[in-house]
């Protein structure tokens, strides 16, 4: 194997030999535009260099990269991670993206500054997953978020089996006229919720779909549901499954301002089990994902990567395997009889 030179690494950062030296030797690193530069060179010439960037070999720093949104949801999953995290040899960096002209560029250089990623940015498509792992050299990646055919090794909640117990504890509890809040449709996860729904209402000859909505996500758009349901004249005897537990929020909401009565007239479901849901009234029954145990399911996956490594010298990373995390109806006041 040809032995890479510092040189080669100066030439194609176009810096001096000294920087190089200095950046790869460093035991912390700023993260400034010059340190991923040379770091992303050494790594795709194949110089066997892996930062050390808190000053002890013994710690594993992972990227946790995602798109902030208001609400509760995004810190939660992070605390997850944190918190499984503890007592372990890695440390979980939370950077938000922002809006550049060219992101998968922003995301490759962070990665190659660390060594690994968990990526929950719902928004990526397989091309631009190709290209992140293209352009990272041999470090794990790991992504949150699913996409029809992965090309990333992926650890993500079940979610048609959310939405499908959901419609089975409708069924169970005799709630046969049923309507569904829409979460974004260009998101994967937000279509499986909906297919586990819809799958289980349409193979019982009892249960009616009687109202959709088209949401987003956004608690705006569940108080627009609650707004459309009403005009549409529905007005009781109907349980409603929201994609989320934002929009779940907002229809109450405003059922609660126009004097609906939430579970007497209307029922209603969200997935997420984020903390608000016991904290409003009436409280919210939903599906819960435990954060904790995503965050642990993913440090056995790094776990597995490295151990790979230390045991062979190689690994082929980020395979696109498809790893599903069980979720658990939480019942509570909002679908009560």
């Amino acid at each position: 194997m040809k032995k890479i030179r510092l040189q080669e690494i100066a030439d194609e950062v176009g810096v001096s030999i000294a920087t190089v030296s200095r950046i790869l030797s460093k035991k912390i690193l700023r993260n400034t535009q010059t340190e991923r530069a040379v770091i992303n060179a050494a790594r795709a010439l194949g110089y066997p260099y892996l930062p050390t960037k808190n000053g002890s070999s013994e710690y594993k720093n992972v990227v946790f990269i995602s798109h902030l949104e208001e609400g509760e949801f995004y810190m939660s999953l992070f605390r997850g991670f944190h918190q499984a995290s503890i007592d372990t040899n890695y440390r979980f960096n939370l950077i938000s993206m922002g809006d550049t002209k060219d992101p998968i560029s922003e995301i490759v250089n962070t990665i190659n500054a660390h060594h690994a990623a968990c990526i929950f940015l719902p928004g990526l498509t397989e091309q631009d997953y190709i290209q992140i792992k293209e352009r990272c050299y041999k470090i794990p990646i790991l992504s949150l978020a699913p996409i029809p055919s992965p090309v990333i090794d992926t650890i993500t909640f079940d979610s048609y089996s959310g939405g499908n117990i959901i419609a089975k504890h409708f069924y169970n509890s005799g709630f046969n006229d049923v309507g569904i809040i829409y979460g974004a449709p260009h998101l994967t996860e937000s279509n499986y919720r909906k297919n586990g729904f819809l799958d289980f209402v349409n193979s019982k000859s009892s249960m009616n779909l009687q109202w959709v909505f088209n949401g987003d996500y956004s608690i705006e758009s569940g108080r627009e549901a609650f707004h459309d349901y009403m005009k549409n004249g529905h007005n009781k005897g109907i349980a409603i499954f929201s994609c989320n537990d934002g929009m779940s929020l907002g229809f109450i909401t405003e059922a609660n301002n126009a004097g609906v009565k939430i579970p007497e007239n209307i029922r209603i479901a969200g997935y997420d089990n984020i903390p608000m849901c016991e904290n409003t009234y009436p409280s919210l029954t939903t599906i819960a994902t435990n954060f904790h145990n995503i965050g642990e399911q993913a440090i056995l996956y790094l776990d597995q990567k490295f151990a790979k490594v230390n045991a062979n010298g190689q690994d082929e990373f980020s395979k696109g395997h498809l790893y599903l995390v069980p979720v658990n109806l939480v019942e509570r006041l909002s679908t009560r009889k």
